[in-house]
């Protein structure tokens, strides 16, 4: 697949996976290989947390649609080999969070899938895309069990910048963009709609008062946590990969273009990209994140 045809995003946002779709792979070894080479690569590459944690579900028996899959997630990194997070001096050292979660969107299991990212500065430094260990029964309390575990990373982030002569007085913003999440962490009168929530759950209501976590809302267009729970369009894609912090390359504007192309982006399907790119660009440069850079001034 070297030279093989790029693409804007890694999934295509209307699929909805199953363990039964399609026919099974004869030889399933190709599949688990090609997923375990993936894993690697979210290290860096928080954008692709989402479609190889969701690829990873069809390892035991992957069918050919899975594998599909997986080759257009390869065709997606061919056009995107110069992205990558660039750290960079920051006059600010902010701590924050968001959190986010897709109710049920499991075909098998109906479970959700909660993610997380943590910025400090100038760019993510942590981030999560997982499914949630058991089937919740409201979007509510999907967030709600999210935006806990979420509060866990928050006070070991805390914690460990404190070890390393950084401490963080001020409460950790953590952005949500569910109101009735917010609610239900601030109030404790909701008890009685609660009671199937476990108890270790609550441990944001008590890290809220200790001014640990400061959980707030945040529009849904603005929640860049949304690259680590659901299949996106293009623009919204490249959108929360800059809110991330994650360096996006120059495309042309034109096929066929006179300038030399780099051989990296020589397969792109540069109208496509590049308007994607535009746009979200566009409105990330109207999010409330602010990133300061090496050239802010003083």
């Amino acid at each position: 697949m070297v030279e093989c045809k790029s693409v804007a995003t890694p999934l295509d946002q209307n699929l909805k996976l199953d363990a039964d779709s399609g026919t099974t792979v004869c030889e399933p070894t190709q599949y688990r290989q090609l997923i375990r080479s993936l894993i690697y690569l979210t290290i860096t590459r928080p954008d692709l947390s989402y479609p190889v944690g969701l690829l990873s579900e069809f390892i035991q028996t992957p069918c050919d649609i899975h594998l599909d899959c997986a080759k257009r997630v390869l065709r997606y990194v061919s056009g995107t080999m110069d992205c990558g997070i660039l750290y960079k001096t920051a006059m600010l050292i902010r701590l924050e969070g968001y959190t986010d979660a897709d109710w049920a969107d499991y075909k098998a299991d109906r479970r959700s899938t909660s993610g997380f990212a943590f910025s400090l500065g100038s760019r993510a430094m942590s981030w999560s895309s997982k499914k949630q260990p058991i089937v919740t029964l409201s979007s509510t309390e999907a967030e709600y069990r999210g935006a806990a575990v979420d509060t866990c990373e928050a006070v070991w982030l805390k914690r460990i910048l404190k070890d390393l002569g950084i401490p963080i007085k001020d409460p950790i913003p953590l952005f949500s963009n569910n109101m009735s999440n917010i609610y239900l962490a601030r109030n404790p009168v909701f008890h009685t709609r609660t009671k199937h929530i476990e108890v270790h759950y609550h441990f944001i209501r008590e890290r809220i008062p200790a001014s640990d976590v400061n959980l707030l809302h945040i529009s849904t267009n603005l929640q860049m946590t949304d690259i680590f729970t659901k299949a996106l369009r293009a623009d919204k894609l490249w959108q929360f990969m800059t809110d991330l912090g994650l360096t996006i390359p120059d495309l042309p504007i034109l096929r066929g273009s006179t300038e030399e192309t780099p051989h990296n982006v020589r397969t792109l399907n540069y109208p496509t990209l590049h308007n994607a790119r535009r746009r979200g660009l566009r409105n990330a440069s109207r999010s409330r994140l602010w990133i300061p850079s090496e050239t802010d001034p003083t």
